[in-house]
């Protein structure tokens, strides 16, 4: 009886390994399937802590642009600051993060021919400098330093020259790596609705 066990035991035990021989690559492949579906979920809470993140810099961002940095003192953002400099209501959607800090520590390098200021010099003297808005072969029109819209003819200028400097100081020195970053963070922020 104890042979016909052992015989039963090994016919049971070879049975099982069998099975289970099959049953384990099965079952890796399933702990592989479910390690990639677990995956996303972390990478979606780690996606959530680091819009968080950018949220809280964003913020910081804000509260640098419209303070220490007083950029709307040229710049507009969502119908709030001045007309004198480009609008950065969307800037977001058009410049990378790399191109935005650029222009903050280095706005001469960064000067893009679309956002250049001009200057002209009328007749009788007088100095009008402004942004650009359009221009065509026989006038100028732009926002003057009083924010006043102006279309000047270019036969009534002595002078006449699209400026090649950028009128926004550099940040560098007014502003820390870290508070650069936060308004980077912010500027980024503004995109398309």
């Amino acid at each position: 009886m104890v042979g016909r066990l052992t015989g039963a035991r090994h016919r049971l035990l070879g049975t099982l390994s069998a099975a289970l021989i099959g049953i384990c690559p099965m079952l890796r492949a399933q702990e592989a399937a479910d390690a990639i579906h677990a995956q996303p979920a972390a990478s979606a809470g780690a996606r959530a802590q680091q819009a968080a993140a950018d949220g809280v810099t964003a913020e910081r961002g804000k509260a640098i642009f419209e303070g220490k940095g007083d950029c709307q003192r040229c710049h507009r953002v969502n119908g709030i600051g001045s007309r004198l400099a480009p609008d950065l209501t969307s800037i977001g959607s058009s410049l990378s993060a790399e191109a935005i800090s650029k222009t903050l520590t280095d706005p001469n390098a960064a000067l893009r021919p679309g956002v250049r200021s001009v200057r002209g010099v009328t007749r009788d003297g007088k100095i009008v400098v402004g942004m650009r808005l359009n221009e065509d072969m026989y006038t100028v029109q732009l926002i003057d330093e009083q924010e006043h819209l102006r279309s000047l003819a270019k036969k009534d200028l002595r002078e006449y020259a699209i400026l090649t400097t950028a009128r926004m100081p550099s940040y560098r020195e007014k502003l820390t790596a870290p508070e650069i970053a936060d308004v980077v963070s912010y500027l980024r922020s503004l995109k398309n609705p």
